[in-house]
């Protein structure tokens, strides 16, 4: 083996470990990435982006970390146990990190009206807690073409700008996305993870290995010393003074997700990367593990000769746009709707329910059912609106043939589908509430309907696509951490030497769901672990 000695090693080439290289460099550190595939951005890249920071320093100065807790409190729910006293850490540390970043040099900018997700509640609020970041593709120079493709988000135009310089004209983003790509302006997942890797690799050098996966954890005196890699020319050893940050992701990729889960099925739609790395490392030497936030899981599908980047992995699709739009619904095999499809979160309770009398999961399988509007005019993952689809986009001339294609109950889709469309004429879904949702209405409706995400089902020919269940590298367990991201043994003692963020941390400060609240949490925790490296 060959050695070599860093202050501090960053194990994954994602969000969280380009966000700890940067804040180590500036404090004087001797930094290392080392990134398993031969891509950095990590899951963050495939993200839609988001960064949410409440009473963050890009606001207009009228939001309080006190309203941003009562909005946490509703989103949590009532009964359910939380650390008030470090969720209010976590919150202070994240106004710090966002700030230090920005001055940094990530250009964070404020999306402009985009309302809280369960807006209007206590405490939420109509703008001020979602951040972005867009950076040109030319601004990474060599490590543009290793920067992981985004491969659900189309990129070009800034979230702010699809609010409100195009806001209600979808054709206008449409065309304008498409020439932002030729200029390859990096928006969304890309833009965020372009930007920490600029200033990380570009702007201050810092050493990144791709291919060097680390399989063990150098371990002395009850303190980590270092990391073992596999590299293409076989395993190095290399030594960590202050710190090693396990910022590798959660475990979506492993044969036991869906049952860790508890969900029908669960096929990652984050990168094949993502196996459980940082609970085998973490365990290794002690670490415990624990479940955070409730699992997340979405709906997707798999479109034809679709791969990951970089790899011969099949993709499936996440479909988190495609199914608020109008003229679409998502059906179990007794045709029946099982929740709100414009929000691809409210879906999760019905995917995990299981049918004791029958022993079957009672909304699975599913598909995504819709017409021939919605073919002409918007986009069904890969394929924009308008295309010819491919044979695993299933099409028949009537419901009746759908039904017994698919082998959905024929009697209740066709009850279902009448009761959606008078939904749609009357403006309002009384049964699941589709539309309701302002953040809904605006980042995944039609902006030219009177309820974006209504629109009948009733224009021949009618299209269903299988849907599967998809993970989004959100998992439900990881190693516990304390609030300077220190990795924790079973007894509450902090692991000398070992620090975790993102994905591969458990999330204790909320048990529900906050749209940009992994990411915030991913470069904060690394922000936090560097510090305490340096000043404890």
């Amino acid at each position: 083996m060959s050695a070599t000695e860093y202050d501090v090693v960053c194990v994954g080439g994602g969000l969280g470990g380009l966000a700890a290289a940067v804040r180590a460099h500036d404090l004087g550190a001797r930094v290392l990435v080392l990134e398993r595939s031969t891509m950095i951005g990590g899951v963050a890249a495939y993200s839609g982006g988001f960064c949410w920071v409440g009473a963050n320093h890009l606001d207009d100065g009228t939001d309080t970390l006190a309203a941003t807790e009562d909005y946490l409190d509703q989103v949590q729910g009532s009964g359910r146990p939380v650390d008030r006293a470090a969720r209010r850490e976590y919150l202070e540390s994240a106004i710090e990190a966002t700030r230090w970043f920005t001055a940094a040099g990530v250009p964070f900018s404020l999306i402009r009206d985009a309302a809280d997700l369960y807006e209007p509640c206590a405490g939420s609020t109509s703008q001020g807690r979602l951040l972005e970041v867009a950076v040109p593709g030319s601004d990474l120079g060599p490590w543009r073409d290793r920067l992981r493709p985004s491969v659900y988000y189309r990129t070009g135009v800034t979230r702010d700008e699809s609010y409100h310089v195009l806001a209600g004209d979808l054709d206008a983003r449409l065309a304008l996305a498409a020439e932002r790509e030729r200029d390859d302006l990096l928006t969304h997942g890309l833009g965020l993870a372009a930007g920490f890797a600029r200033e990380a690799l570009v702007r201050r050098g810092v050493e990144c290995r791709l291919e060097h996966r680390v399989v063990a954890l150098r371990h002395e005196n009850d303190r980590v010393t270092g990391v073992i890699a596999e590299g293409p020319d076989g395993p190095v050893e290399i030594t960590a003074t202050r710190g090693v940050l396990l910022a590798v992701g959660g475990y979506g990729n492993a044969s036991d997700a869906a049952e860790l889960e508890d969900v029908p099925e669960l096929i990652e739609a984050s990168p094949p990367v993502v196996s459980g790395d940082g609970l085998t490392l973490g365990q290794s030497v002690g670490a415990t593990v624990v479940r955070g936030a409730d699992p997340f899981v979405v709906l997707g599908a798999r479109f034809e000769g679709r791969t990951h980047p970089g790899s011969d992995e099949p993709l499936f699709s996440q479909l988190l746009e495609n199914l608020g739009f109008p003229h679409s619904i998502v059906v179990n095999r007794d045709g029946h709707r099982f929740g709100d499809e414009s929000y691809y979160g409210a879906l999760i309770r019905g995917l995990r329910t299981f049918d004791s009398r029958h022993k079957r999961w009672a909304n699975f399988p599913c598909w995504l059912v819709f017409d021939e509007s919605f073919r002409r005019h918007y986009p069904l993952g890969p394929y924009p609106p308008g295309a010819d689809y491919p044979a695993d986009v299933l099409r028949f001339d009537s419901l009746a043939d759908l039904a017994a294609g698919t082998g959905i109950d024929a009697a209740g889709l066709t009850a279902t589908v009448a009761r959606f469309d008078d939904f749609a004429a009357a403006g309002e879904d009384t049964e699941f509430g589709r539309g309701s949702l302002p953040f809904a209405r605006k980042a995944y409706g039609d902006p030219r309907y009177p309820n974006p995400n209504l629109g009948a089902i009733a224009t021949a020919p009618y299209y269903a696509v299988p849907l599967h269940v998809l993970g989004v590298g959100l998992c439900s367990l990881g190693l516990a951490i304390d609030p300077s991201a220190r990795v924790l043994r079973r007894d509450g003692s902090p692991i000398a030497g070992l620090y975790a963020t993102g994905n591969a941390a458990a999330t204790r400060e909320l048990k529900g769901y906050v749209t940009g609240l992994a990411n915030a949490r991913n470069y904060t925790y690394a922000y936090r672990a560097v510090n305490d490296m340096f000043v404890g």
